[in-house]
This record gives C-alpha cells, structure tokens and sequence, in this order.
C-alpha cells in the first residue's frame, strides 16, 4: 500500500513538472503519458478484451490500460484526473470497450453530465464523417447507475470534479466475424483509424473550448524522438523512390530524331522510340516497400500516408515491368487516372472558343536565349534566399538534356534554349516559384516524402504552376490551347486509336502545328501510353474552385501535396509534425495576389483567357 502511494505521488510530480512517463502500476497495468496532455483514454483490457482496442489504446498521447482484475482503478485514476484539472482547468478522459455484437450501432456514446454533451456531439460528428463507421447514438445516463450503464469501470463519477469530462465508447467489434471471433484484419486496421481520427481531432476541440490551454501548446515537440518507426520507414521509402527517376525511363531518348524521321516520311508512319536501359529490378523494390511495417504505425494520418506513398511506388513498379506493352497504359491510368465527360468537354469548349494562333518566329521577335533566361532565373532564385538565407539553390547551363527541368530542387537549363521573352516571367514562376518553392518547403518537412511527391500530387503541383503562369499575366492563348489539346490526345489514345490518327485528330481538327502535335502525340503514347498530361488542365480547374470556395492557396505550397491531403496536413500542423511553409512564391505577393481576388468573382476556367 505504501509503495503504491509512494508512485502515486511521483506520477502526479511528473504531471505537475509536464515530465513525458511511462510507467507500470503494480506490474500488469500501464500508464503512458507520450505527452503531459489534459486527455485520457481508458482502457480495462481485463473486462473486455478485444484486438481493435488493444491496438487503438497505443495511439492515444496518453492511456491507462488496465490488465489486473483487482485493481482498483478509482484509486489511481482520481488523484490524476484531479491533477490534470488543476494543471490545465479542465480535463477529458474517454473509455472504450467492446459491446455485444448484436447492438445496432456501430458506436454508442455514454455520458452522464449534461456539461459534456457538447464535446460528446462533437466527437459523434467527426465518428460519422469515417466511411467505416456507419451508425453512431448518443446515450445520456444518470449518475446513479453510471457505473452500470456507462462502462463495467469503478469509476464513482460522483467523486470526480465538475470539471473532468467523462465519455464512454461502447464500440461494436465488426471486425470480428462468426462465433470463433475471426478478425478481419482491414476492417480493424479501418476502423481503428477512423476512432482515432476522430478522438484526435476531439481532443483539441476539447482543448480550444474547455481548457486554459491552446491547441499549439500540445505540438509534438520532438517527433524524431517520439515517432521512430515512422522516421524509419519514411527514410526507407524515400531510398526506394531515389533508385529510379520514373519520367526519364519512360521518356524516349529520340525524340528529336523520331520526329525528323516522321516528318520525312511524311507523317505516315508510326515513329520508333528508344529508351533507357531499366537499371533497377522492379520485383525487388517490390519486396522491400512490402518488408516495411507500416501496420505497426498507430498514428493514423502517418499510416495513411505511407501506404498510400507504398502503393503508388508499387503501381509504378508495375508499369515499367509493362514498359511498351499494353499493361503500361493499364498501371497510367491507376496511378495518373484517366480523362471524364467532363473534363473532355471542357478541353473541346476551349479549343473551340480560343483562337488559333500560328505564330512564326523571325529575327525580329525578341527571343531570350539560355545564358539570359538562366539570369532572370537566378534574380527569382536570389529573391527567394532573401527570405531564407539557407535556400541555397542554382541554375544550371547542361548540354545533356531538351529544355528546362527542375531536378531535386536545381534548375537546368539547356545551353540551345530559347523562348519568346513574353513567356519568360510565366515560365520562372512555373518553374522556380512552384517547383523549386514547393521542394525547398518540402525538403523542411520531417518526412521526405513531402519534398519527393505524395501520391498522386503531379495533379496539384502542375495545376498550382500554370496558375502561376496566369497570376503573372502569362497564361496565353496557345498555351491554354496545348493543355486542353494533351487532354484530347490522352481521351483518343484511352478509346484505342493509334499514334497516327490521334496527331491527325490534333492537325487536322484543331489546327495544331505539325511539330507541336508530334511532341503532344509521343509524350502521350510514349512507353505505351501515358494519360499523366492531362492533369494539367484538370489540376488547374481543380485549384480554381478550390481558390473560389475561400480556401488558402498559400498552404499549397508547404510541399508537393495534393488537395484530398489537405485535412492531413492541416492535422499534422497543429500536431506539431509538420511546418507552415518558410518561402513565399512571387505570384502570391503584391501586385499578383490580387487576381487571385478576381478569380474568385468569376465563374468557369475561361475568364482566364486573355
């Protein structure tokens, strides 16, 4: 008795001085205090044993599992309930067990205050938003049967403080089936998520309305330190993304001599393209993202992400196993997604409405070569390291690559570049201002994956860089033209056509030029056909309704991100996980900001046009 209150005092010391704990109360029963927070999560494994539980009690900042029978959890658990009041003025402890399996709901609620019932709808609310959880009630019980009706605790709320929130979870174990209990693994892999998004998100809810605290008191302040399997397999995707740079081995190596030769044969025959030799194994890198124990995570914003990065690479993987053969059009449209009705008939109406424009070149238009656009480029880049003296990047004159290419945060510039000077300001912003901006962001984060790609961000990140081009006043006509033609191309490539009929459909029906149609037709069919250039147009219609519905555009450049993302992100930043973005692109500054602001009193793509 005397040591048990001898710990006793030492846990409410730890408490009291927001000491990080760990500690096992007469041997069976632990406390775990990741963070000194004014939360607890209850859980009594002896009364009701259940896998979903037992794995959900570790993700929570702090938990009392309770394995002993004659423990008297009221004892213990009172003296700290009361201490986190007094730290904190108020505090929320929730209990979960499992129900019988023939109740209704999916989730029911107890409470047995009326003062906690606005937190209780609150968490109810966030439960019902998770596609696994279907039903959820809210039940509100008298004290004087609360510890009948509530949970199978000892807990006396009578004795608790006014101010300390009681919640009891009665979940119902779908995902464990028959009389023999089988577990389903997913569906307790969903549903243990979804529980813990939501009490996640309840917690600093519970903070900002019922607490003298702030939310962005409780930031997880050492993440390497707290989250070390998430650091470790972070570190072992990012190594297996490196092995290999997708587009360069999908791109054809004669694509100029290709189109040399087409055009000679007058655009009649079929081009043959080259590639680069696979310098990797696909199956092995296979079997090292799949050797990674992402199951183990139990944060479930982290494991999303994760996974979600393993099966894109996994996809890839796939496609160039398939390389020139049918099954890689089959692995682009699982990864890059296809071209809807709606999408196509937004690319027709802007070529129809648009003018076409056949500009030629003479001595008189004022081009800019490659050492003076890599000049105006450095300008931008000199900018940016204004804002971070650590930003530190550079341009590059190559004499090995077509045109200009952002590679792990570098400019690169071809030393034959040229392009008319009205499409200079719009092509840095493209390119150094999203790019390069979203990278170093990126590259401040935690986790590699937000300067490498999340899955799926090609989307965004090239619907954020043709704003760009249009915040600066150089979204042209024919530029706008080129990207709803790639939409064209990847819908009559995905309807089985051939490379020669979709470069007709380009010449003939909407006017392109020869050598434009060819470099629109290869960068479609190459590898066996690539459906990723339509994510130009739709990531720019994606973004504009997005800025129009008020949401900030300057979060979109914290990293290479997409939009479904953004709810994880916003999570992850309050957390303390992730970083508010530290570089500032020119287009979302004075005089260029305020298009954004007559955008958003627009309707449509097509009051973009100029």
């Amino acid at each position: 008795m005397k040591d048990n209150v001898k710990q006793l005092a030492g846990i409410l010391k730890m408490i009291k001085n927001k000491e990080v704990f760990h500690v096992q109360i007469p041997s069976k029963n632990k406390l775990v205090f990741n963070q000194v927070v004014p939360y607890l999560f209850l859980y009594q494994q002896f009364l009701s044993p259940d896998p979903m539980l037992a794995e959900l009690v570790k993700s929570e900042p702090a938990y009392f599992k309770v394995r002993d029978p004659q423990m008297n959890v009221s004892e213990w658990i009172a003296p700290i309930l009361n201490k986190l009041v007094e730290e904190f003025g108020a505090c929320l402890i929730i209990e979960a067990w499992a129900s019988d399996p023939a109740q209704e709901e999916d989730i029911l609620i107890h409470i047995a205050r009326k003062n906690v019932q606005s937190i209780a709808q609150y968490l109810g609310r966030q439960l019902t938003t998770e596609e696994s959880i279907s039903k959820v009630e809210i039940l509100t019980d008298s004290k004087t049967n609360a510890t009948q009706s509530l949970s199978p605790s000892s807990i006396q709320l009578d004795n608790l403080n006014t101010n300390i929130f009681y919640i009891g979870l009665e979940v119902k174990p779908k995902y464990l089936l028959g009389i023999d209990q089988q577990i389903l693994p997913i569906d307790l892999r969903h549903f243990r998520e979804a529980i813990s998004r939501s009490l996640s998100k309840t917690f600093f809810e519970f903070i900002r309305i019922h607490t003298l605290s702030k939310p962005t008191a409780f930031k997880i302040s050492q993440p390497k330190k707290m989250l070390p399997l998430a650091w470790e397999i972070d570190q072992k995707l990012a190594r297996e993304s490196q092995r290999f740079d997708f587009l360069l081995l999908i791109t054809p190596t004669n694509s100029y001599d290709a189109w040399q030769q087409f055009k000679k044969g007058n655009y009649r025959k079929t081009p043959v393209f080259h590639y680069r030799p696979m310098p990797i194994d696909p199956d092995i890198i296979k079997r090292n993202l799949y050797n990674l124990h992402i199951e183990d995570l139990f944060d479930p914003s982290m494991a999303y992400l994760f996974r979600d990065k393993r099966k894109e690479l996994d996809q890839m993987m796939t496609m160039l196993s398939e390389r020139g053969k049918e099954g890689f059009l089959l692995g682009s449209m699982q990864v890059f997604g296809t071209v809807n009705e709606k999408l196509l008939e937004k690319a027709q109406a802007i070529l129809t409405i648009t003018t076409t424009n056949r500009e030629v070149r003479t001595k008189e238009e004022d081009i800019v070569y490659a050492e003076e656009f890599a000049k105006l480029a450095q300008e931008e880049l000199d900018y940016l390291n204004s804002q971070d003296p650590n930003f530190g990047t550079t341009v590059r004159l190559r004499d090995d690559i077509y045109g200009v290419m952002v590679n792990q945060g570098v400019l690169n510039i071809s030393k034959q570049y040229s392009l008319p000077r009205n499409r200079v300001k719009a092509l840095i912003q493209h390119e150094v201002g999203t790019h390069i901006v979203t990278y170093y962001n990126g590259k401040q984060q935690p986790f590699s994956l937000f300067r490498l790609g999340v899955p799926g961000y090609e989307k965004l990140q090239e619907g954020l860089a043709v704003l760009a081009e249009y915040l600066v006043g150089g979204l042209t006509n024919n530029r706008l033209r080129i990207l709803a033609g790639r939409v064209i191309a990847v819908h009559h490539m995905q309807q089985g056509n051939s490379f020669i009929d979709t470069f007709s459909l380009l010449v003939d029906k909407y006017q392109f030029l020869h050598e434009t149609a060819f470099q629109m037709t290869m960068r479609v069919y190459r590898s066996g056909g690539l459906t990723k250039d339509a994510l130009y147009l739709s990531g720019l219609i994606e973004l504009t309704n997005y800025i129009k519905s008020g949401r900030e555009v300057a979060l979109l450049t914290m990293g290479k991100i997409r939009e479904d993302y953004i709810p994880i992100v916003e999570e992850l930043t309050l957390k303390g996980v992730l970083k508010s973005p530290i570089l500032t692109p020119r287009y979302l500054t004075a005089p260029y900001k305020d298009a954004l602001l007559n955008l958003k009193k627009h309707n449509g793509i097509f009051q973009m046009i100029q």
